[in-house]
């Protein structure tokens, strides 16, 4: 018998005693939907809605008691609820396009000013080697570069964080 692990649910004080079965089966569930809302600006929100409708039904159904929820009640519950998909209309890649990728600073896991984590987000790079990157030729220029660096701290927008920046990028093109 597998220990019991506590999860905790938006809306919910107390902790639902579930197997790692049923705490994978919600997390693939809530990321899933994530996944699905990706570009919904209301994504966030709607998980969390979700969340806690999980929680309201995990409680009616244990009530009071100390019984772990098996994987395979969890399983029940999610079917309950069904997929997750955006309830706007995907437009057709040739009446929206996508934004596309844009140059920002990014303030979440930023060290200074969030540019080699814009940088990396923009390219597609690890930051770790952007940051070496920039380390690097900053010290080659003579500092140069860091003249640049903080041109761009000043001139470029800033976007919260790499899941808002490509929920930014996939979002359509609006006239």
């Amino acid at each position: 018998m597998t220990e019991p692990e506590s999860i905790r649910l938006t809306g919910h004080a107390a902790a639902f005693s579930a197997t790692r079965e049923a705490r994978e089966a919600l997390r693939q569930y809530l990321d899933d939907a994530r996944r699905a809302l990706r570009s919904d600006p209301d994504a966030d929100e709607i998980v969390r809605d979700l969340e806690s409708a999980v929680g309201d039904r995990l409680s009616a159904l244990t009530g009071s008691g100390d019984e772990s929820l098996s994987g395979a009640q969890m399983a029940g519950i999610l079917a309950e609820f069904g997929p997750v998909s955006s309830a706007r209309p995907s437009p057709s890649p040739a009446e929206k396009p996508s934004r596309g990728r844009f140059w920002c600073r990014i303030n979440e896991g930023k060290w200074f000013a969030g540019v080699c984590l814009g940088i990396a987000a923009y390219g597609g790079f690890r930051v770790d080697w952007v940051r070496t990157v920039v380390l690097l030729l900053t010290m080659l220029t003579g500092g140069l570069l860091a003249v640049a660096y903080l041109v761009l701290l000043l001139v470029l927008p800033v976007v919260p964080t790499v899941s808002d920046y490509e929920r930014q990028r996939d979002a359509p093109r609006y006239a």
